[in-house]
């Protein structure tokens, strides 16, 4: 009888043991995850753990370039300085350099930019990583008389930025769906800029000109008798039988980012989102904190150029078919406008 005595003291003894090794006094694993629970099924003991918590950043930047791009994500600038603990700095700058430049030194978290750019970074291996489309293409040819149509532009000179550029490759990629030779049929010539282009057609000097928004509201400002006579965004879809348009521009994310802290990057890219709805529901508003914020722009300019600035947000899972196709129509044109190859799946981060 005592030996039995013996025997069960020593196996509660070993059990103990066992379970103290396991454990530590405050009730965590040696895997350091919580435990929350324990149940016993058939003499097995199973305990339930939490999952460790994501990291959240302190501090995280976004950049943007000037113009309509900056003017997306004016309502986040001005209102959305922290989420959740997390401080968030902002800044806009006059050139897509110093946006390269940024996400070069890795100083940028996020980045509102071109998808061209996005793609010859990707190419590059820059470890970054396309979320969302947020602009829809801003192009429009004016003229100073009263024409209609894409026959009247043969034989004419037409003034244009970014020569072999995103607006160059689209207004060439359309005059060819409209039977019109880019090379023979019209004289293209190419300035430095729209800040060149407004005051070359103000002054008289071209008849015909491409004004991009919100350049194209200052110069109706100034000239009300202007004549818009081709949506380019409206043309794109006509000739590619889409409803959306061209895909400009989109949200870039650390891709170290997304790693340690994809919950963050899902909260704050839904932010930049209802701030562009928010954009095309308040257009006053949205001038006011646009000229508030310094981006250059008078609020009356802001407010009249808005649905010209085709700003919708949408998540790259809805419109991956849109940006291959785009990506496609830059590559056969200039595959250096997208780093030289049609970029693969591993550039996109679908938010879910």
């Amino acid at each position: 009888m005592k030996k039995k005595v013996l025997i069960f003291t020593a196996m509660l003894i070993s059990v103990f043991f066992l379970a103290s090794c396991a454990f530590t006094n405050n009730g965590t694993d040696v895997t350091g995850s919580e435990t929350i629970g324990t149940t016993v099924t058939d003499n097995q003991t199973v305990t339930t753990q939490t999952e460790t918590p994501e990291k959240k950043p302190e501090q995280v930047k976004v950049v943007a370039p000037a113009g309509a791009t900056a003017v997306s994500i004016v309502k986040p600038m001005k209102d959305t300085k922290e989420v959740n603990g997390t401080k968030v700095e902002y800044e806009v700058v006059p050139t897509t350099d110093l946006i390269v430049a940024r996400l070069t030194s890795k100083e940028a978290d996020f980045a509102v930019m071109p998808v061209n750019l996005a793609a010859q970074l990707y190419q590059k291996q820059m470890p970054y990583k396309l979320t969302s489309v947020v602009t829809w293409g801003n192009l429009y040819i004016a003229s100073s008389e009263s024409i209609e149509g894409w026959e009247f532009l043969k034989g004419e000179d037409i003034y244009m930025m970014g020569k072999g550029l995103v607006p160059d490759i689209v207004f060439r990629t359309l005059l060819q769906k409209n039977n019109i030779d880019p090379d023979k049929d019209v004289n293209l010539i190419y300035l430095s800029g729209a800040t060149e282009l407004a005051p070359n057609f103000l002054a008289g000097k071209a008849k015909i000109s491409m004004l991009p928004e919100p350049v194209l509201t200052t110069v109706k400002t100034k000239k009300p008798d202007t004549n818009v006579f081709l949506d380019l965004q409206e043309e794109w879809k006509k000739s590619f039988e889409t409803t959306a348009g061209y895909p400009q521009a989109g949200i870039f994310v650390k891709e170290d980012l997304i790693n340690e802290s994809p919950g963050f990057v899902k909260e704050y890219v839904n932010i930049l989102a209802d701030g562009m709805a928010w954009n095309n529901e308040n257009p006053s508003l949205a001038g006011v904190y646009a000229e508030e914020m310094g981006l250059g722009l008078q609020a009356a300019v802001v407010e009249k150029s808005m649905p010209g600035n085709n700003i919708r947000h949408e998540f790259i899972g809805d419109v991956k078919k849109e940006l291959n196709d785009f990506y496609k129509i830059l590559f056969d044109f200039n595959p250096t406008t997208v780093g030289g190859a049609i970029p693969d799946e591993g550039l996109y981060y679908e938010i879910r």
